[in-house]
């Protein structure tokens, strides 16, 4: 038993190195709590906002056509930029405690694989805004969950689980946008499963 102990860690580090360099293995489940609360926190801001509008959201953009669009480019922004400063902070500081490259080949596959249905989403939601913008929180979750599911072979497999149930959520908010429920569906998707899944990665992976 001596003897294999050797060979053993020899063959567990080989593989760790060929995962390491097939995967982008420093995502840190902490970037995914933060991003979750954050997100929380913007869809607690909108609900306020919304209160007494009669649809939460289509009639919204009728009778608000001007303080509701700054009051959302700035909460959403708001919490676009915040988690994503977040995921980079914990992210980087998970990579730097088990020595190991933040931006390398791996990485920026990843990138790239998101940034694809990211964008496309992006612009499908500008031309939402202008006919259909109580379909904009579905919208959302779909290419979200889009993304993660494109990304997820060049990362942990628990992506892509977290891909799915966005799409499933996406949907369902979509079906059910006209009854005022689209927010309370964006904030699961990205404030409570963040949350989830975050908490998941940190005790599977640790930071």
């Amino acid at each position: 038993m001596i003897q294999e102990e050797g060979p053993l860690r020899d063959l567990s580090e080989i593989r760790q190195m060929m995962e390491r360099s097939s995967r982008f293995l420093s995502l840190s489940g902490l970037s995914g709590v933060f991003a979750g609360t954050v997100a929380l926190l913007g869809a607690a801001a909108a609900w306020k906002f919304l209160q007494g509008t009669e649809s939460m959201i289509g009639q919204a953009f009728v009778d608000k056509p001007y303080g509701f669009y700054q009051f959302f480019v700035v909460n959403f922004g708001g919490v676009l930029l915040l988690s994503i400063v977040g995921g980079l902070y914990f992210t980087n500081r998970r990579a730097r405690q088990q020595g190991w490259k933040l931006w390398d080949a791996t990485s920026k596959r990843l990138l790239i694989n998101m940034a694809i249905p990211l964008a496309t989403g992006a612009i499908f939601c500008y031309f939402l805004l202008f006919r259909a913008p109580e379909l904009i929180a579905s919208c959302t979750l779909v290419f979200y969950g889009m993304s993660l599911l494109n990304a997820s072979k060049y990362t942990h497999s628990d992506v892509r689980t977290l891909g799915i149930l966005e799409l499933i959520l996406g949907i369902l908010c979509g079906w059910f946008a006209t009854t005022g429920t689209s927010l309370l569906f964006w904030a699961l998707g990205f404030g409570v499963l963040h949350i989830l899944y975050g908490i998941i990665m940190y005790r599977k992976y640790g930071a």
